[in-house]
């Protein structure tokens, strides 16, 4: 009895792999592959989680990094204009992108300080406004 009990076992096991109840799909294989699957990659699988993390830090550090270098742009165009050195339209065009992209990531990251560009900004656009105006760019 016991042994024809471990036929009907076996029978039932190996013909649920083939079997799907509709709606509901139950595949017990799927189940003890991916249990055996984490099991056997388990450290695996941590390591490409660490991965994961260390490479948004890193992203989110040179996201970081080129804001402050579109910052330093900005502040440094804002000067020369302040100084009265000309700027052909296309590198006006460059510094508003600056200025875009600046704004945009201090926008999405309210801790970053984000003020030291607002007046720099404000005198730029009046600059490019005037120079679109008076056909004023440098040639």
């Amino acid at each position: 009895m016991e042994e024809m009990y471990k036929w009907i076992i076996g029978a039932l096991l190996a013909l649920s792999g083939l079997v799907e109840i509709s709606p509901i799909k139950i595949n017990p294989w799927t189940a003890i592959l991916r249990w055996f699957g984490k099991r056997l990659n388990g450290n695996v699988i941590d390591e490409v989680a660490i991965l994961k993390e260390k490479v948004q830090q890193l992203s989110d550090r040179q996201e970081e990094n080129e804001a402050k270098s579109a910052r330093v742009r900005i502040l440094r165009f804002g000067d020369e204009l302040y100084q009265g050195k000309k700027h052909s339209k296309e590198h006006f065009d460059n510094i508003l992108e600056d200025i875009t992209t600046y704004n945009d990531y201090c926008r999405d990251h309210p801790d970053f300080k984000n003020e030291r560009t607002k007046i720099t900004e404000k005198q730029i656009v009046s600059t490019y406004q005037r120079c679109l105006t008076e056909h004023t760019f440098l040639q």
